[in-house]
């Protein structure tokens, strides 16, 4: 449909978004997507530069990683224009679509090309300029469509008694029409030992002596429970807060229409409280008498709840990591957060700590001792002080620019590489690969992938320039108008992640930007004399090299439970 001239947009360099909205919708695939838009740009002699997709998210939310990535890379200005399929992977609402697509054009100076349909950038002409918007508005009135049939689809399976879901709630099996018989029609069943254990959950709540965070820790006790879920994280409060006003346990299910709040649909707003209930086909183990005791005893905790805290900041949140437990961690075990520390203000001190949440999140209590976050923060600004990059700094950055092939042989070979991994995954689940193996093939091909990714020569310099002028850089957040969360700002910058054992600090990995500044020496150890740069920190690496061949055996493990 597209009548450009290919002559006059010669050098442009392009970005590729790609969406798709579920694996049950009958749409093109991120990848045969992203094959289309690089075909259509290789026509137009572009550039790619970037590609940012969003797998199974709906184009009425704004809450989609790949889209605010986009919009930061755009802000920095690393690319002139954009390429979709389809400009309906932007959003289903028009007025949505409008709006984003002012936001990219008019904010960030963007123009915007798709394979199948109309761009007013193609030829700034009306007529392209009124059959974007055409074809915009048909694209919002099939989504609408679509998705009255949808909503009035799962209301009439909810009416009916059917569990609309895809997850079953903890105590039950979910079989889906795909996996039914005449003798197991589709629907939920009870797991009668875990279902036991969820019954005597909701009594030992209902007696109003224990918290949801008590019940959580006394669930993650349970040998059942620990069976079931081998290889995820322990239950939390936050879990046992759903379980506990779920009336699916009473025998019924809920209808709850998607609401979305911003003006761009950017909020998904919780569906508990606009729930509707019916009589589900299902068999409930919970009595409405019992569910309406533990509903009393909650209102009452909410009764007594403190006002809320004073909003702080916390220079490393989300960055600090115990050593101690990740030196512990289960190699079958996957859990990102896990050895993250987190933040406590005590009142009494009027101080700050980080402090480890494995027995919080349902762990083995750790023996490490909470340690002030001024310490913390204090030895972090010395080790970065003490940074001096290597003089040729410069030059190796060029080089390692220059070094790079051109992005579409780039993506391509990135492309085998992410093959021959999944290769080496299915070979490691099927036992062919020892775990040795697994893991130096694995952390071979990442390596691979990683020299292969375009590099942004502003990017680098404006990173050396923050190790190199550190100081300046640090107090000069004194005059922001919010200096601590400047300071926290910067520190987001540079550092990745900071791991503490006994009360100090003894590693510091930095983004990975500086790994070619600081040619491959992006991590620091602490030494008696204070902190030295390295290529690796020693047992750290080791321990995230442990969970590659991990995940894969979670893997394995989920796929036996079933």
């Amino acid at each position: 449909m597209t009548t450009m001239k290919h002559q006059s947009r010669k050098g442009l360099k392009f970005a590729i978004y790609t969406r798709y909205s579920s694996e049950m919708q009958n749409e093109l695939s991120l990848e045969a997507q992203e094959e289309q838009c690089r075909r259509a740009i290789a026509q137009r002699n572009g550039k790619v530069i970037s590609a940012f997709s969003d797998g199974a998210r709906s184009g009425w939310s704004l809450e989609r990683e790949g889209f605010h990535d986009l919009c930061k890379a755009a802000e920095a200005g690393k690319f002139d224009a954009v390429m979709f399929w389809k400009f309906d992977r932007l959003a289903r609402h028009h007025d949505q679509a409008v709006m984003i697509k002012m936001l990219l054009r008019h904010e960030y100076g963007l123009k915007l090309f798709c394979v199948e349909g109309f761009s007013e950038d193609e030829d700034n002409s009306p007529y392209t300029a009124m059959m974007e918007q055409m074809l915009a508005i048909f694209s919002a009135f099939y989504s609408q469509n679509l998705s009255s049939e949808t909503k009035r689809g799962k209301y009439q399976r909810a009416s009916k008694g059917e569990f609309n879901g895809s997850i079953p709630p903890l105590g039950y099996e979910l079989v889906k029409i795909s996996e039914a018989t005449p003798e197991r029609p589709a629907g939920l069943y009870i797991i009668l030992r875990i279902a036991a254990i969820i019954r005597r959950a909701f009594k030992r709540y209902a007696t109003g002596k224990y918290s949801v965070l008590d019940i959580a820790r006394w669930l993650n006790q349970q040998r059942e429970i620990q069976k079931l879920r081998q290889g995820l994280p322990p239950i939390g409060k936050e879990t046992v807060r759903d379980m506990l006003q779920n009336r699916v346990y009473t025998g019924r299910v809920p209808y709850a229409e998607t609401v979305y709040g911003g003006s761009l649909g950017e909020r998904k707003q919780s569906s508990r409280n606009h729930r509707q209930w019916f009589e589900g086909k299902h068999q409930g183990f919970i009595s409405d008498e019992l569910f309406e005791r533990c509903e009393q005893v909650r209102k009452s905790f909410l009764k007594g709840q403190r006002a809320p805290a004073t909003l702080r900041t916390y220079l490393l949140k989300g960055r600090v990591y115990c050593l101690r437990c990740l030196r512990n961690k289960p190699e079958i075990l996957v859990d990102k957060n896990f050895g993250k520390m987190g933040t406590v203000w005590m009142s009494h001190s009027s101080k700050a700590f980080y402090r480890c949440r494995a027995k919080h999140r349902g762990y083995q209590p750790c023996k490490q001792r909470s340690i002030p976050t001024k310490s913390v923060d204090s030895q972090v600004v010395q080790a970065l002080h003490g940074i001096v990059i290597p003089a040729d700094w410069e030059r190796r950055i060029e080089e390692a620019v220059r070094g790079k092939v051109e992005h579409a042989e780039a993506f391509k070979r990135i492309a085998q590489a992410e093959v021959t991994m999944k290769r080496v995954d299915f070979s490691w689940e099927q036992g062919f690969l020892t775990a040795e193996k697994y893991v130096m093939k694995h952390n071979q091909l990442l390596d691979e992938i990683n020299s292969l990714m375009p590099l942004d020569y502003d990017e680098l310099v404006a990173a050396a320039d923050l190790l190199e002028k550190f100081g300046t850089h640090w107090n000069a957040c004194v005059d922001a108008d919010d200096r601590e969360k400047a300071r926290q700002n910067l520190f987001g910058k540079i550092v990745d992640k900071v791991f503490v054992c006994d009360g100090h600090v003894t590693g510091i990995t930095l983004k990975e930007p500086f790994r070619i500044i600081l040619n491959g020496a992006h991590n620091m150890k602490q030494t008696g004399d204070g902190f030295v740069l390295t290529e690796c920190l020693e047992g750290v690496h080791d321990i995230y090299s442990r969970q590659l061949a991990g995940k894969s055996r979670h893997n394995s493990a989920v796929k036996n439970l079933r």
